[in-house]
């Protein structure tokens, strides 16, 4: 990992946002003919703190703009498409702006960032801090390390970059196994 050129290597999700999470899956499922969508409600993060700022290692937590939000809720749906994962969140409450600047109200949902799986988010974090880069938002849920870099006034997006621990990798890999049933 030398270059934020970097993060763009190993693609793994398009990410939505919406106002209406079961619309959006609905949409998924009937228009684009995606298998069932899996829904979470109310995923909160929270109140947790980094182990840098004293928060326990591997707990969960999520820095917004620098600081720990004490109020994290979002409703996620997950998809697959062979390898591509389709992430679909409805900010629902607290420090969740970094969604909610985009939704398009009544519209399924709308293009907010694109994913990618790194080795080492410590290692990224290295290179986004010597690229003069800061994360809009960075934490750990469960097993997954994430960031979100804000490149929409050069790309029209947010990457959001994330460290897979192996269960959080099987998820991935099992919703893709449900997407590719049949199909052959």
């Amino acid at each position: 990992m030398r270059t934020l050129s970097d993060l763009l290597r190993n693609f793994m999700q398009l990410g939505y946002v919406t106002d209406d999470i079961d619309a959006a899956a609905a949409y998924l499922e009937a228009t684009l003919g995606t298998v069932t969508c899996v829904k979470h409600y109310r995923s909160e993060l929270g109140g947790g703190l980094p182990p840098s700022a004293g928060g326990e290692p591997g707990a969960s937590f999520v820095v917004v703009d620098g600081k720990p939000a004490q109020e994290w809720t979002i409703d996620v749906a997950l998809v697959n498409a062979g390898p591509t994962n389709v992430e679909i969140i409805r900010p629902v409450g607290g420090a969740v702006d970094l969604y909610r600047a985009a939704v398009r109200p009544g519209v399924p949902a709308t293009l907010h960032h694109l994913g990618f799986v790194v080795d080492d988010f410590d290692e990224v974090d290295a290179v986004v801090t010597a690229a003069g880069k800061s994360w809009a938002q960075y934490g750990r849920s469960g097993g997954i390390r994430f960031g979100y870099l804000d490149l929409r006034a050069e790309l029209g997006h947010f990457v959001e970059v994330m460290e897979l621990d192996e269960a959080s990798a099987d998820g991935f890999t099992q919703l893709e196994i449900a997407s590719n049933a049949g199909r052959d």
